[in-house]
């Protein structure tokens, strides 16, 4: 077991006991939880992933814990891949702030492989205009060979966010990435946020990343530049009303590929979540991301539309 496996077996334990003194501390309190995600690309490579599982100890929806059961399923001409997965949910957070924990961790078997999946990320607030993170995150390679071969990865971070005066505010982030072939990365991300327009929720952003690949020959099996590069140039919006909360990202920019290729690159995200029926709660999400840190084409696009409900039994 590599060390980015070991790192994600711990998480799913970490999460499975926080669930289970959770439920200990509040067994009164039950809810369902549901999702489904479309995701496409101009490859023709599909996939969508159904969720469904309960939660045992349910207060809001920045507070509980339970377990859930998922499959996906892959499709690109020809090509056809199932993979199904159980996970342990916990949450603990400030619903303002997201001071706290939160984690989904669990495993997923493919091509005969039993691989981590999930992420659990532990916020901390310092002080009044600081922060810092930890975050961990492991899931299946999806592409056609990648899928054959069972490959996965781990992802370890710790970031930080520093806010200068009233509206400008500074983040940082180191990574490790190991993949279960061998490979890995080393990333780095920043970002600088202007807040433009405070009554609106209105935020200018500059975000940069990078990574360095460890080994750039694998079989063909997943887009591996030796180092790649992106900046862009972001205007993101956040609204609260009625309960509701409403988020939307514009971003364009550029990326390079091994310091050489040079290519445009795009994203446009669009994010509503608020009460339902019952105290249930609705939360969409849609993302467009043109980018050829996917796949190397200049023209390359990746699509993905999502939904999730947390329905409480009271």
């Amino acid at each position: 077991m590599t060390t980015g496996q070991r790192i994600a077996v711990g998480l799913l334990a970490i999460a499975t006991a926080c669930a289970g003194r959770a439920a200990a501390e509040n067994a009164s309190g039950q809810a369902l939880i549901g999702s489904l995600e479309f995701s496409s690309d101009t490859d023709g490579f599909d996939a969508w992933r159904a969720r469904a599982g309960g939660l045992l100890s349910y207060a809001n929806p920045w507070s509980y814990a339970g377990v859930a059961a998922q499959s996906t399923h892959y499709a690109q001409q020809d090509f056809r891949k199932e993979a199904h997965g159980i996970l342990g949910l916990y949450r603990n957070q400030n619903r303002d702030t997201l001071a706290g924990f939160d984690a989904e961790a669990g495993v997923a078997r493919v091509s005969g492989h039993l691989r981590p999946i999930g992420e659990a990320t532990w916020r901390l607030i310092p002080t009044s205009t600081s922060a810092v993170a930890l975050t961990a995150s492991a899931d299946l390679v999806e592409t056609p060979i990648a899928l054959n071969r069972g490959i996965g990865y781990t992802l370890v971070s710790a970031s930080a966010e520093q806010q200068f005066g009233a509206r400008f505010t500074a983040t940082a982030l180191a990574g490790w990435q190991a993949f279960t072939d061998g490979n890995s990365r080393a990333h780095l991300r920043a970002s600088l946020i202007w807040l433009a327009v405070p009554e609106a929720g209105m935020t200018l952003q500059f975000r940069y990343r990078q990574y360095a690949t460890s080994d750039a020959d694998v079989g063909g099996a997943y887009f591996n530049p030796d180092r790649y590069r992106q900046w862009l140039g972001v205007a993101a919006i956040r609204k609260r009303h009625a309960g509701w909360i409403f988020s939307g990202t514009l971003g364009a920019g550029e990326e390079r590929l091994r310091g050489i290729d040079s290519h445009s690159s795009y994203l446009a995200e669009l994010r509503v979540d608020g009460p339902v029926v019952r105290d249930a709660r609705l939360a969409l999400h849609a993302g467009y991301y043109r980018s050829a840190g996917f796949i190397a084409s200049p023209n390359y696009a990746y699509r993905l539309v999502g939904a999730t409900l947390i329905w409480p039994l009271r």
